[in-house]
């Protein structure tokens, strides 16, 4: 990687990950105006997705030249608005944390829309009940059952249509996203989602012979409160399930912006021809491509956060159920909320139910789960006592005495014809062990590797869906581009091209001429005695050579195309964009 001196910070926006919005609109408004105009075009055009030094011509506007953005980037760099890394061929790419993607997008594209009246819409899709708690039902039944693979590494068929019962979230919600993944003939969409996420979260690893629980991990998933593990899940989705496409990275995260309202209804139709307005989306959208974006929002209603509507006329629209709003989480998660939620409790009732709230944390229905029957899984959740359920609970490894202590540890009491009916049923019921045992969360080895297999690291990384874009492929690289990989050849042009200007023969003109093209920088030319910039795209050749560009003048900003010879101008400087001073 010549032409890089490496930086004494690492990259990838860690510096600034647990810096509030304040701080952030502080440290953005620092910024040289030069460096902050090269960042918003750089989001404008890429969003989030990598692109290469040259690349950066197709993100330059008006006055704002590729010379100007190639110039910032070692200062966005230093401060981490942009990160570095490169592919294993040693091709180096520049992009966007996602981190700041949001914070971006609020301080230069905030969509401003009113909410419109909801009196005469229709519901036409309603919001399930969530990926958070689809993976919990998912979890439950591994663990009670195993996820066994064949020679080939893929779920038993019979396995995986047990597993696809258990999510709320079906194939219809997700279809139009036009999903990817290895084995997509024996997998459906949904099924895909909830392994690719408990990969991706390591709660789950692939072994040769089955995908095992990680218990170490699913503790700490579990200690999570529900807001929590949707805001970790949402952003996984937004990192994962869109194309690497800059205009649909932007829909996604105007839709996810926090200026949304919950519980009111936004026109869909304003909120295309908004983004259209900003030139974030093309103002001719092909059918497939709005086929899309509408099934964007047909996945966040089977993903448990938005519903759809329509009023009298037809006209679309959608509201906010639950907006998962990132806050920058540790990956323990938040101590404070999981300990004043474990202080709350579930009631046992006397016909055998067991009534969960919200509040009680996911690692206490972990443990109802081993010896109870689920009946309701939603915000308030049901479980239900029952002999067999019982006798289950003991085949999976969790004694009479478990299940009392855990009952008696998190609810007021237990009714005495429920304790008395329990102890009965465990008397009846040989205590033995099957081969699955249902693992404790205080038990960190209960249940991972008791075969000595260890997680392919890719897989673990990336999951098994292949869409958007996968930056695990990429290696991080803590480097800042010196001036001659932005401008290659600096040091062998004249230093007079940059610091005076003068007429030149005509030879040296067309040397300076050509010179700006390459770099797409600008020509401050003298014409009439009046200073202007111009900025050469194209050489036209003959005896009598002239330049075609783009002229702006010194009194305004408007500018023009125009084509120019040698003696229309009086005098010229190559004229070179500032540098980050800290790259010296």
């Amino acid at each position: 990687m010549n032409g890089y001196s490496h930086c004494n910070e690492p990259l990838a926006g860690k510096g600034n990950r647990n810096k509030n919005w304040n701080d952030l609109d502080h440290a953005l408004k620092e910024l040289a105006q030069p460096a902050r105009r090269a960042l918003e075009l750089i989001f404008r055009q890429f969003a989030g997705l990598p692109f290469k030094l040259e690349h950066l011509s197709k993100a330059a506007k008006g006055r704002t030249t590729p010379a100007d953005l190639r110039a910032a980037v070692p200062e966005l760099l230093r401060k981490q608005y942009l990160a570095s890394v490169y592919k294993t061929w040693g091709d180096c790419l520049f992009f966007i944390p996602r981190e700041h993607l949001r914070f971006l997008q609020q301080y230069w594209i905030r969509p401003g829309l009113a909410p419109r009246n909801g009196s005469d819409m229709r519901l036409m899709k309603e919001v399930k009940r969530g990926l958070a708690l689809d993976l919990f039902r998912s979890l439950v039944w591994i663990a009670r059952h195993g996820l066994p693979v064949t020679a080939k590494g893929v779920i038993h068929r019979k396995a995986v249509d047990k597993l696809s019962q258990q999510t709320a979230l079906q194939q219809e919600d997700v279809a139009g996203l036009s999903l990817s993944y290895s084995h997509q003939d024996i997998y459906p969409d949904q099924t895909a989602i909830m392994l690719d996420m408990l990969l991706e979260l390591k709660i789950i690893h692939q072994g040769s012979k089955a995908w095992r629980l990680n218990v170490s991990e699913l503790s700490l998933w579990l200690k999570r409160d529900l807001t929590e593990m949707n805001e970790v899940l949402f952003q996984r989705v937004l990192s994962k399930f869109v194309p690497a496409e800059a205009e649909l990275q932007h829909f996604v995260h105007v839709l996810s912006s926090p200026d949304w309202l919950e519980g009111e209804w936004y026109s869909y139709d304003q909120v295309i021809a908004w983004l259209q307005e900003e030139r974030l989306l093309r103002r001719e959208l092909p059918e497939a491509r709005q086929s899309w974006l509408w099934s964007w929002l047909e996945a966040m209603c089977g993903f448990g956060w938005l519903e759809l509507g329509c009023d009298h006329a037809g006209e679309r629209a959608f509201r906010w159920i639950n907006l998962p709003l990132g806050r920058g989480l540790s990956r323990s998660g938040s101590k404070s909320s999981y300990e004043g939620a474990v202080r709350s409790c579930f009631y046992v009732q006397p016909d055998f139910e067991i009534m969960v709230p919200p509040e009680v944390p996911f690692s206490v229905r972990w443990e109802l789960e081993a010896f109870t029957e689920s009946r309701v899984t939603d915000r308030l959740c049901i479980y239900r006592i029952t002999s067999e359920a019982v006798s289950k609970g003991i085949r999976l490894g969790c004694s009479l005495a478990d299940m009392l202590s855990c009952l008696r540890r998190y609810s007021p009491g237990i009714p005495s014809n429920v304790a008395a009916a329990m102890e009965e049923w465990g008397r009846q019921k040989e205590e033995t062990r099957g081969e699955v045992l249902f693992p404790k969360l205080d038990n960190p080895t209960s249940a991972t590797s008791e075969h000595g297999e260890t997680p392919s690291e890719v897989e673990t990384l990336w999951g098994i869906l292949v869409y958007g874009e996968n930056m695990a492929a990429y290696h991080p690289y803590n480097a800042i581009p010196q001036q001659d990989e932005l401008f290659p050849g600096l040091e062998q042009i004249p230093g007079m091209w940059l610091k005076m200007k003068r007429s030149y023969h005509p030879s040296t003109t067309r040397q300076m001429v050509d010179q700006a093209i390459q770099w797409q920088t600008m020509l401050a030319l003298q014409i009439g005695g009046e200073m202007v910039e111009f900025l050469p795209v194209r050489l036209e050749e003959g005896e009598d050579w002239r330049v075609k560009g783009k002229l702006f003048s010194s009194r305004d900003s408007n500018e023009c195309d125009a084509v120019l010879a040698p003696k229309d101008w009086e005098s010229v400087r190559l004229q070179l964009p500032l540098m980050d001073k800290g790259h010296e």
